[in-house]
């Protein structure tokens, strides 16, 4: 008797069963064996289970332009307040990001798109952000596209700052991001946007939107990516980013104990 051939939901089940140990034990999985989603609409059904059988709030939305400028997502489902402590694990990486806070809902849209001006209204307020990245898989150098994408595009926590005025957005080209890590600095720079403007990751993905956990929300968080490129942490201590003389936002790295 022939053995099935494994389907596409018995591919989306084992790789979101792997995803879900991995955050319930905080131990990497073995990306090599485990079935790779067939295209982004799939790789975002396996972030929709892991979501909902570790049973977290989405606190807000990490959206970003992937391959060939296809607008991906992932929820975020562990936001902190300012200073809050979080672990220290190895390969921590961290990116100064600008976030928006949504005061209405944005569902997606039967007819027509959304426009920029769109967006903007459905903008409460700008954050100053701390995304801590940190993917679930042993292999980081070798994993494949949309796998890092069903791994929650490799976040492990968003740390939200201070509310700033939506005006922010529109000031980026004259400002500098800064980061630095007990007192010592370790990014100082011109804050660039890989975007060139902050809120087309955004407009993009909410008029393609395709996620199973409720879409954007009022009151959700949305980033969109980084202004200071992939910084490393390496060292346990205080972490502050600061965009020029109008925000700052911090996170005190805390190492683990010895098991």
């Amino acid at each position: 008797m022939m053995t099935p051939e494994p389907t596409l939901a018995d591919d989306t089940e084992a790789l979101a069963a792997a995803l879900v140990c991995a955050h319930a034990t905080g131990t990497r999985v073995a990306c090599a064996g485990l079935p790779v989603p067939a295209d982004a609409s799939r790789a975002m059904a396996v972030q929709a289970l892991v979501q909902g059988r570790l049973g977290l709030a989405v606190g807000g939305w990490k959206v970003a332009l992937g391959p060939e400028q296809v607008p991906i997502a992932a929820p975020l489902l562990d936001l902190h307040t300012a200073s809050s402590k979080i672990d220290l694990f190895p390969g921590c990486v961290i990116e100064v990001e600008l976030a928006v806070r949504l005061g209405r809902n944005l569902p997606p849209r039967k007819t027509g798109a959304y426009e920029r001006s769109d967006i903007l209204a459905a903008i409460e307020s700008v954050v100053l952000g701390i995304e801590v990245i940190g993917g679930r898989f042993d292999d980081a150098a070798n994993v494949p596209f949309l796998s890092f994408l069903a791994d929650h595009l490799g976040n492990r926590g968003y740390v939200v700052g201070e509310a700033l005025p939506v005006s922010t957005l529109d000031m980026l080209a004259d400002m500098t991001c800064a980061a630095s890590l007990n007192g010592d600095s370790i990014h100082c720079a011109p804050a660039i946007h890989p975007a060139g403007d902050p809120l087309l990751p955004l407009l993009a993905y909410a008029n393609r939107q395709s996620d199973g956990v409720g879409g954007l929300q009022a009151g959700q968080i949305v980033t969109t990516g980084s202004l200071c490129g992939v910084l490393p942490i390496r060292a346990a201590g205080r972490l502050k980013a600061r965009l020029d003389q109008i925000a700052t936002v911090s996170v005190d790295f805390v190492a683990r104990s010895p098991a």
